[in-house]
This record gives C-alpha cells, sequence and structure tokens, in this order.
C-alpha cells in the first residue's frame, strides 16, 4: 500500500461514513413508520462500505461522451459541474514542476504503511476466525440434524442442540428447529414463532448480514461499523415483529412464545442465520404487547426516500460521465479564445531522404529539429508522441494509450504571428503549448485525458555546495550557434532554469520536476561528452556535469505524477497538406 492509495482509502471512509450519517437522519424522519424501511435504510449504509463512489464514477466514465473539437472552446457548465464534483487535474502548460506531486517516502513512511497493513490483517484475521468458530456450532448441530415433515416454505430439520429455531442458508436455506419444541410451545406460540422466522426467508435477511459481515471484516477498525450491526438485527427483528401482528397472530401468544425461546433454547451466535431472539428483546415485547399502529408512507416521504437512493447512485456515476476521457478532452484541449492559431500550416509526413536537419543546426536527442526562418517554422522530423508532450509540457514517457512505434513522424510547416524575435519566435513556452493544442485538435483530432500513475523521473534540485549559475546581466536574448547538440550540452542567456528543465526532459524522455527553487533569468553554460557523436549523453555523465559546473543535483526517482492519454487520433492516412 501507498501513500496514494491510503488517501484513497480514508476518501473512501469518511464518503461512506458521511453517507451513513445521512441513512440515521432518513431512518429518525421514518422512527414511526415501518421497520423494514429503516432496515433497508441501513443495510444500504452498510453496503455502501463496500461500493466506493470512485467505482460509480469509473462506471459513468465508460458511458460515451459526444465530443466535438470544434465545441472544445467553449466549456459546457455541465462539464464545469463535472469537474466541480471530482477532483480532474488540469493540464495546461504550467511546466512539468506545477504537474508533479512526488510522494516522497521516507523510511519511517513505509514503515508506518507496513506497520497499518500488519495490524489491519491481524484484525481482519481475528474478525473472520471468530464468525468462523461460530459457524462451526451452527454447521455441526446442521450436520447432527434429521429431516421433518413440518409443512414450511423451506425445508425443516430438527436438531439435539439447545439452539433457538433459526433459518441456515443463503442459497438454499432450511429451518432449524430444536427436538421437542412443539411439545413447549402451544400451537397458537409456535404457529406465531413459525411465522417470524417465515418473514427472514422471505426478506432473505441472512443475506443481508452476511453482508454486513463481510464489511466488519474488511473495516473492523471503525468503530460506526459494529454499531451498524447493532441497528440491522434490531430492526430486522422488529420489521418480522411488526409482519407477524399484521397477520393476525396473537401479541400476547407470540410475546408468551419469543420468551420461552429465550427461557428453554441457546441465542445462535451468528448474525447470518436469522433467528428469533435477536435484536433488543426487552423493547420487542413492550412493542409486541402494545401493538402499536404503524404509519403508512406518506407519498412526500417515498418521493424523500426515492430521490436519495436516485442521487446516491446518479451524481458519482453523472460525474464520471462529465470527467470521462472525451468529456475532459474537451475541458484539456480548450485554448482559451484569446491565443492566437498558428497560420499557414502544413502537414506532411517525414520526408525518409531527410534524417536530421540542414546542415549546422542539431537535432533534439529524439532525431527531430527545429528550423526557422523570419517566423517560418519547421517542426522537422517529429513523432506526434512528441508533439502531444510539447503541446502539454511533459516528457515523452507521460504520453501514453497508443504502441508509439507504430506511428509515423511528421514536418509541419507554421507560421508564427505572435512572434517577437524572427530567430527564436517561441520566446513564450505556454503561449505556443495553447497553440500546438489547438493545432492538434483541428488537424490531427487530437483527444486526450489525464491519469495519475507511477513513473521512473529526476528530481533537479540544488547542490550542497551551492548554486553556481550567474544571474543574466545583459546580452543577446539568444546565442546564436550556441551548442544544443544532446551529447555537448547548454549554452544560452537570459533564460529561466525551466529551459534546462525542459531541455534534460527531452534529452531523457522521462519527466525532470524543478525542485531548485531558483526564480529569475540566468545563463549558463554546461558542457558534456556523449559516448558517440549525435547521441544523448548517459544520465550519470550529465548528472556530474551539472554537479561540477553549475552547482545543480540530478537524482532519480519514482514519483507520482499526471500522465497525458491519448483516447483518439485521426489515423495517419488521413492527416494531409491543408491551409485555413
Amino acid at each position: 500500500m501507498n501513500g496514494l492509495q491510503v488517501a484513497a482509502l480514508a476518501s473512501h471512509l469518511w464518503q461512506s461514513t458521511l453517507f451513513a450519517a445521512g441513512v440515521g437522519c432518513l431512518t429518525l424522519l421514518l422512527r414511526n413508520n415501518s421497520a423494514r424501511v429503516r432496515y433497508l435504510l441501513w443495510l444500504a449504509g452498510s453496503v455502501k462500505f463496500l461500493v466506493p463512489f470512485a467505482l460509480l464514477t469509473a462506471l459513468g466514465a465508460q458511458i460515451p461522451w459526444p465530443f466535438d473539437p470544434i465545441h472544445a472552446t467553449e466549456p459546457s457548465v455541465l462539464s464545469s459541474a463535472g469537474h466541480m464534483g471530482a477532483q480532474i487535474t488540469h493540464f495546461g502548460g504550467n511546466g512539468s514542476g506545477a504537474l508533479t506531486h512526488l510522494t516522497h517516502a521516507v523510511s519511517y513512511g513505509n514503515l508506518a504503511l507496513l506497520s497499518f497493513e500488519a495490524l489491519w490483517a491481524l484484525g481482519a484475521l481475528g474478525v473472520a476466525a471468530r464468525w468462523l468458530t461460530r459457524w462451526w456450532l451452527v454447521r455441526r448441530a446442521l450436520h447432527e440434524s434429521t429431516a421433518t415433515s413440518l409443512p414450511f416454505v423451506v425445508p425443516v430439520r430438527s436438531s439435539a442442540s439447545q439452539l433457538e429455531p433459526a433459518v441456515v442458508g443463503i442459497v438454499s436455506p432450511v429451518l432449524l428447529l430444536p427436538k421437542g419444541m412443539e411439545e413447549r410451545l402451544p400451537a397458537d406460540e409456535m404457529r406465531a414463532v413459525l411465522a417470524h422466522e417465515r418473514c427472514h426467508v422471505a426478506w432473505r435477511d441472512n443475506l443481508g448480514a452476511a453482508l454486513h459481515m463481510l464489511v466488519e471484516t474488511v473495516f473492523w477498525f471503525h468503530p460506526l461499523i459494529w454499531w451498524l450491526g447493532k441497528q440491522l438485527v434490531a430492526e430486522r427483528e422488529l420489521a418480522c415483529d411488526e409482519h407477524v401482528l399484521a397477520d393476525g397472530h396473537s401479541p400476547e401468544s407470540y410475546a408468551e412464545g419469543i420468551l420461552k425461546v429465550c427461557e428453554h433454547y441457546l441465542a445462535v451466535p451468528l448474525p447470518c442465520v436469522a433467528a428469533t431472539s435477536g435484536g433488543n428483546l426487552r423493547q420487542r415485547i413492550e412493542g409486541i404487547l402494545q401493538h402499536r399502529m404503524i404509519e403508512r408512507l406518506s407519498r412526500t416521504r417515498r418521493l424523500l426516500i426515492t430521490l436519495a437512493a436516485s442521487a446516491t447512485i446518479a451524481i458519482p456515476v453523472a460525474v464520471g460521465v462529465l470527467t470521462s476521457p472525451h468529456a475532459r478532452a474537451a475541458q484539456v484541449q480548450s485554448p482559451g479564445a484569446d491565443v492566437p492559431r498558428f497560420r499557414n500550416v502544413s502537414i506532411q509526413f517525414a520526408q525518409p531522404d531527410r534524417a536530421g536537419p540542414p546542415p549546422g543546426l542539431f537535432p533534439f536527442a529524439d532525431g527531430s529539429f527545429w528550423v526557422v526562418r523570419g517566423g517560418r517554422v519547421l517542426m522537422g522530423h517529429s513523432s506526434m508522441r512528441r508533439f502531444v508532450a510539447n503541446a502539454y509540457g511533459v516528457a515523452d514517457s507521460q504520453v501514453v494509450g497508443r504502441d508509439w512505434s507504430q506511428e509515423p513522424r511528421y514536418d509541419i510547416t507554421v507560421d508564427d504571428p505572435g512572434a517577437t524575435n524572427p530567430r527564436f519566435p517561441f520566446e513564450s513556452p505556454e503561449r505556443v503549448r495553447a497553440m500546438t493544442r489547438d493545432l492538434l485538435t483541428r488537424y490531427f483530432g487530437l483527444a486526450v485525458s489525464t491519469e495519475r500513475k507511477r513513473i521512473d523521473g529526476y528530481v533537479l534540485a540544488i547542490s550542497p555546495g551551492g548554486s553556481q549559475l550567474k544571474p543574466y546581466g545583459g546580452g543577446p536574448a539568444y546565442k546564436a550557434g550556441g551548442p544544443m547538440d544532446p551529447g555537448d550540452g547548454v549554452d544560452l542567456t537570459d533564460r529561466p532554469i525551466g529551459t534546462l528543465v525542459d531541455f534534460l526532459q527531452r534529452m531523457f524522455k522521462v519527466p525532470v520536476v524543478d525542485q531548485t527553487g531558483l526564480q529569475g533569468r540566468y545563463e549558463y553554460k554546461v558542457s558534456w561528452k556523449s559516448s558517440s557523436p549525435g547521441t544523448p549523453a548517459d544520465p550519470e555523465t550529465v548528472a556530474r556535469a551539472l554537479q561540477e559546473q553549475l552547482g545543480l543535483r540530478l537524482e532519480a526517482r519514482r514519483m507520482t505524477m499526471d500522465v497525458i492519454k491519448v483516447v483518439s487520433l485521426k489515423p495517419p492516412q488521413e492527416i494531409v497538406t491543408t491551409h485555413p
């Protein structure tokens, strides 16, 4: 169990506890109505511990969402409501650092989790052993019993044990009666007691009790669970009492029959074996002798129960629908009305005879390159995975959902109308990412969603000796001809630390998280040598160069991060050169 699983468990527990509290409020409102209604409400509160809202949300996410990329720029009110109902992380160009929530598991944290797991397992085994021991007593009495010809809705068996009358079994129940019981109870008392057991059979009370026993075994540490168990048994027996009296049996005979059973026989120690003497016996006898009238459910209260039950299921499902991959794609891909678009877009498959950039330009680690001439930009030999990673500011390994080895590469040529520097038009990564998302949505039919996964990556932090980065003191915004070959290093001026992070992320194709805390703009040069020209250097070589030359520490780390999952994409053959 990790930190995320503990958080999910805690969330499920408080949601289920809150649901049980709501059920309690309803039962107070229905205290003068049938006990059977209150029993079903308490049973729903118990079963809720076995059904997380997250499961219903996941089911809702499977319902198709009519996604239309053309309307993605105007998120609907319903979709916004879905995001309010569930905490969905939104990708939108904030950089890899803003997308990451590290789960630093220090040794004592791991020890605490292991101790919790061991304690839970011991408790669950203890509860299960308790139920099995008690079931063994009932099972032995059933095994030693003999069949009788007593007419009843299920087979009746006579037992030499001193256990009280009880319905045993869930799938094929039988009524287990103590031998000689018909001699101790007069006929009218016997009929009333059998009527009580007939209710247990008809309502399948053993099944409901077994479900709650499972809840008690799994969530044994929650005090509310044990209180719920007592409420279930109490309301179950009161419901049977009400039904027996409604059938016309004498209250005096029925009460006397229950008292004689309690006097001469042992109570069944297992909730999933519905017997006669369960619940608060004093309260039951007083209720039977008073034979108070049960109010019928009014239309208003029926409507209230129906609405509450419907909302319990409908709201999580609706959240799942509204935050499903297609619905979230409409939110994630929205570029915003104030973001300009690339102009004069031309999309072609990468030319097979051109495996690299023109002479004098270095390719990125994946073989792609940029050629910039007066605001006209060629993004050459780029894979779709790299385009998506660029669009959302993540590493290649954070783009999932397809077999990327089968995807072709593309040459995309665009004009950037907002460029302020003709040699380096991408001055604002945030703006360019939004424009790229718009391009991928319009021309490639891209729809994506977000997920949380544990993946490998790196953390960039300041070394113990301190940073050696020099603040920018004036000079060109971009050093023309600065070494950008991943086999050589980086040489830039007037750039934030995020530029270095992005470069490392491109080179390693895994996320690199900025934990330096450095603000402002710097001029920095760091060089290293790879094993062969044109290929990225190994991480150890880069880490050593960063430590020695910039005072920065690069550490491998397994972390929990958001990833981009590609939901839909046009087939490559449908992508042609287009002009808006």
